[in-house]
């Protein structure tokens, strides 16, 4: 009867670490591929102090992305794109940027791993 009990243990352990290995190679898909400061943006009325940052998906798969950008007031300006493609690339900015950026990723269309709300980033990381 042990043996049982103990190899379902095993079981559960292995594939919680297999996702959670999963989710930490994912991670490792996003990669920064540049950044800019001060360059013209429709979307910011002074661009003088802007940044923008840029990720590409590195991996084979498909990626559900959120990235911030830090504006000098502290608050991250948030951005959300569905289903990047291999090789595409994703851009935060900010009008009056700190040059700091966020961003977590999971696997395509899993809404299992529900991505935090704007209000929740800007609470915790407010600081940072």
């Amino acid at each position: 009867m042990k043996k049982p009990f103990f190899w379902i243990l095993s079981l559960a352990a292995a594939v919680s670490f297999s996702a959670k290995l999963q989710e930490e190679d994912l991670t490792k898909c996003l990669v920064k591929v540049k950044h800019e400061w001060s360059k013209p943006c429709a979307q910011c009325t002074d661009y003088k102090k802007s940044y923008r940052v840029y990720f590409r998906n590195n991996c084979a798969e498909k990626l559900d992305v959120k990235c911030a950008a830090q504006e000098a007031d502290l608050r991250w300006r948030t951005f959300s794109r569905l289903s990047v493609a291999p090789g595409d690339t994703v851009t935060a900015y900010a009008c009056k940027g700190t040059g700091k950026y966020l961003y977590w990723v999971r696997p395509a269309g899993d809404a299992s791993q529900p991505f935090l709300s704007d209000e929740e980033i800007n609470e915790q990381f407010r600081n940072q």
